[in-house]
């Protein structure tokens, strides 16, 4: 997979040309994406994730609030939107299932201490850990490899738009972009005027 460069204007416009961005066929459809990038000295703080979930929660909500954003449509097929769509669900889905299986079983071995409750509170504390490991590989691992990504840089000086580099991108759309790219370009490149005018020999 490539990897290309477009401004956060282009990709908030659609400006892409109509090929999936993750198999290179013709697009069908154009799907919302919403990428950040948190600054390098951020990752300093995942130690407050040993504090439990509280750290968890502060370090969510530092990187949320410093993160760099860029959002905007890229192309896609549609089987190819499905696969990115359940990418994000179902691990979500799973991350929420770990605490309502904890709570299932803290309500049925409060409720009773027979053998038939015990069995069932062991069977949801651990469905509870296999959906929480679940659901962080599937978020860390499995979706990244799926769908786009993209690093989303900081506005540099003197610049109104930021740049964004596409990532694990398909390389017959980064060959299509960067067609587009040079194409928008040489618009803007006067030509070579003459030096001689017309009837001046």
């Amino acid at each position: 997979m490539g990897r290309v460069q477009v401004w956060a204007s282009q990709l908030w416009a659609n400006d892409f040309p109509p090929v999936c961005a993750m198999t290179g066929r013709p697009a069908e459809t154009w799907k919302k994406f919403k990428f950040a990038t948190p600054p390098d000295w951020t990752y300093a703080l995942l130690v407050l994730v040993c504090l439990g979930g509280l750290g968890f929660i502060v370090f969510t909500i530092v990187v949320a609030a410093v993160s760099q954003r860029a959002s905007g449509y890229l192309p896609l097929t549609r089987s190819s939107s499905r696969t990115v769509t359940l990418a994000f669900w179902l691990p979500l889905v799973l991350l929420i299932a770990w605490p309502i299986c904890w709570v299932l079983a803290w309500i049925i071995g409060s409720s009773s201490s027979d053998s038939t409750a015990s069995a069932a509170t062991g069977v949801f504390v651990w469905l509870g850990i296999l959906f929480l490991a679940a659901g962080i590989i599937g978020r860390l691992v499995v979706t990244p490899l799926i769908s786009p990504r993209a690093k989303v840089r900081e506005l540099a000086p003197g610049q109104n738009d930021r740049v964004v580099e596409l990532r694990n991108v398909h390389p017959l759309f980064v060959a299509a972009v960067l067609q587009r790219q040079q194409a928008a370009a040489s618009h803007y490149i006067a030509p070579a005027q003459s030096p001689y005018l017309p009837g001046s020999t």
